[in-house]
């Protein structure tokens, strides 16, 4: 998945969990760890983004 699909994902599952919709406690559970997976994976992107804007920058200012 690209970090746009992750991202709108991770809002999916947000807002479900956020809708005061009486779900089960199992499927809360299991939508609440697939979140934290998407953050996980998102920040790892980022992370890794910014690493290669850093590395640009360094090899434009050499």
């Amino acid at each position: 998945m690209t970090f746009e699909e992750k991202l709108t994902k991770l809002t999916q599952i947000v807002e479900q969990l956020e809708s005061g919709n009486q779900l089960p406690l199992e499927e809360s559970l299991k939508l609440f760890e697939e979140g934290v997976g998407l953050v996980s994976s998102c920040r790892e992107m980022l992370e890794k983004a910014e690493q290669r804007v850093e590395n640009v920058l360094k090899t434009d200012n050499s």
